[in-house]
């Protein structure tokens, strides 16, 4: 991708979380970056057009990070679970805003349903990678289920991006994320 591709996908991304995909115009976006209109049609014919690549070109971006984490041997497996979720958080297009998150689940829902089974098939690929090579390290107990966690790994990040969750918790999305990260390792009991 090209330096002014990456600038145009930067600059979308920011005007459509400050106003909103509807209320964001190519235009804005061109004269914003200093572009003329004719160089951003170039790239993108429309504005759905940009906002289809801007997701798929998002979700490579996260799997690409996810991936990395998985691979990094210099990290243990909690290390690579709490960055990988962390990243899952922090990258994730549904973590936004919510206008935002409402216009694109009802204008392209389906990318979000791609989206989502994208993410439901790879990332537990990832976190089975991270699991299999801590059991084989001996870093696991006996007995453990991976599936168990994956789910509420997945169930997690879920909650999270959803922000439909009817409790309050008194933490905010990092301190959350590390303590579902503790839980899932090293579960609730005093040892």
């Amino acid at each position: 991708m090209d330096p002014v591709q990456i600038r145009i996908l930067e600059k979308a991304e920011e005007l459509f979380l400050k106003y909103g995909y509807s209320k964001t115009k190519m235009e804005e976006i061109a004269s914003s970056l200093k572009i003329s209109r004719k160089t951003l049609y170039k790239y993108y014919s429309n504005k759905q057009d940009l906002m289809e690549f801007y997701m798929d070109h998002k979700q490579s971006e996260i799997q690409k990070i996810i991936q990395e984490i998985a691979d990094d041997e210099t990290l243990t497996a909690v290390q690579k679970f709490s960055k990988m979720h962390r990243s899952l958080v922090e990258e994730s297009p549904y973590v936004m805003n919510d206008l935002f998150i409402r216009e694109i689940s009802e204008m392209f829902p389906q990318h979000m349903e791609r989206f989502k089974k994208r993410r439901e098939k790879e990332i537990p690929e990832s976190i089975g990678k991270i699991f299999n090579m801590a059991k084989m390290k001996g870093e696991l107990r006996d007995g453990f289920m991976p599936e168990v966690a994956v789910h509420l790994f997945l169930s997690s990040i879920e909650m999270i991006l959803s922000n439909k969750n009817s409790i309050t918790i008194p933490l905010n999305i990092h301190e959350f994320q590390l303590e579902v990260v503790n839980v899932i390792f090293y579960g609730v009991l005093k040892r």
